[in-house]
């Protein structure tokens, strides 16, 4: 059993109270004693009873924030947030979920509405552009922790990243291509620009190929708009343009609408893709996809929200500032 406030304090020659002013950060302990308090709550490994939290936490309602543009990732990570809710369900903790369009200008907006709604911290799927990132920063500066899921950001103003190792799957998906295409081939790459993950993948995946696969030649690659009717067009039009090409490597997302295209323009080609949404899993079984590479999406979600709630629940801070889930390869015979 772990040490309790009133052996601390007893330790200490102090009130009760007086822990409870230093573990809260309150004023009215001198800073000698506040030291002398702090080392021993950090030598004996002391935390807040999470029943009374509980019950402190009924009397007043938190609640946290998630937001995500509208991606094919949204619904699998929701399930891992959801996962979370149950467990930290004595404690009176809402979501609170903001889907917004997959424009930068509606993610900023959403981004400062947040303190005005009381919000105590939030989970962000983050687009990479500057006023996405000033936005974040102001709410860091505003002590509301964000944690950033699936895709990060060259700066870090969040308390940690969680999601899938860009350049290790990239170099999983160079290898993959390589058995795939063993005789060589033409590839095109489908990408897209404004989630920094996508670009990371991709080029880990060019870094990798003349190492990996040098019989492999990428000969067309293109950037989409993450709507689907954009990315079934756009795919359209592209592939008339590229006869040659025999293989395709998918970085990003609106797998289905790509393959939708590939197969209305009666192409045969070898797909490789990431994630495992249902629609792609269906589409690995058909054999319209060779092979998938897996971030495991509700991982990402479930520890993203449970650091979160460490973090506002029992004031834990993260041990690290970036946590990979598992790269899986899935094929036909075991997805």
């Amino acid at each position: 059993m772990g040490v309790t406030l009133k052996q601390i304090a007893d330790l200490a020659g102090v009130h009760k109270s007086t822990v409870d002013k230093v573990i809260h950060n309150r004023p009215g302990v001198s800073d000698a004693r506040r030291q002398q308090i702090k080392k021993l709550l950090e030598e004996y490994g002391y935390e807040s009873n999470p029943l009374a939290k509980a019950l402190n936490y009924q009397k007043k309602k938190m609640t946290v924030a998630v937001v995500m543009p509208t991606v094919d990732a949204m619904p699998t990570l929701k399930k891992g947030m959801e996962l979370v809710q149950q467990d930290f369900n004595s404690f009176n903790v809402d979501i609170a979920y903001y889907n917004v369009p997959f424009e930068a200008s509606e993610q900023v907006a959403c981004l400062k509405q947040l303190p005005k709604e009381d919000i105590a911290g939030a989970v962000v799927l983050p687009i990479e552009v500057p006023e996405v990132v000033q936005a974040m920063q102001r709410l860091k500066e505003q002590k509301i922790p964000v944690v950033a899921v699936n895709s990060n950001l060259q700066t870090e103003p969040y308390l940690c990243y969680v999601g899938q190792d860009m350049v290790q799957a990239g170099r999983v998906a160079a290898h993959m291509m390589g058995l795939l295409l063993p005789n060589g081939g033409q590839l095109g790459i489908v990408s897209s620009n404004n989630m920094r993950a996508v670009k990371q993948r991709e080029h880990s995946f060019r870094d990798s190929i003349g190492e990996l696969c040098p019989q492999v030649t990428i000969c067309a690659s293109m950037d989409i708009v993450e709507k689907p009717e954009h990315a079934y067009q756009q795919t359209i039009e592209w592939l008339e343009q590229h006869p040659e090409m025999q293989a395709l490597m998918i970085t990003c997302g609106c797998v289905p609408d790509i393959c939708r295209a590939v197969r209305d323009a009666g192409r045969n080609l070898t797909i490789l893709c990431y994630e495992r949404y249902e629609e792609i899993t269906h589409l690995v079984k058909d054999g319209e996809i060779a092979c998938t590479i897996s971030g495991d999406l509700r991982e990402q979600g479930r520890l993203a929200m449970r650091l979160l709630f460490e973090k506002l629940i029992y004031e834990r801070e993260p041990d690290k500032t970036v946590y990979y889930t598992t790269n899986e390869i899935l094929l036909k015979e075991n997805i």
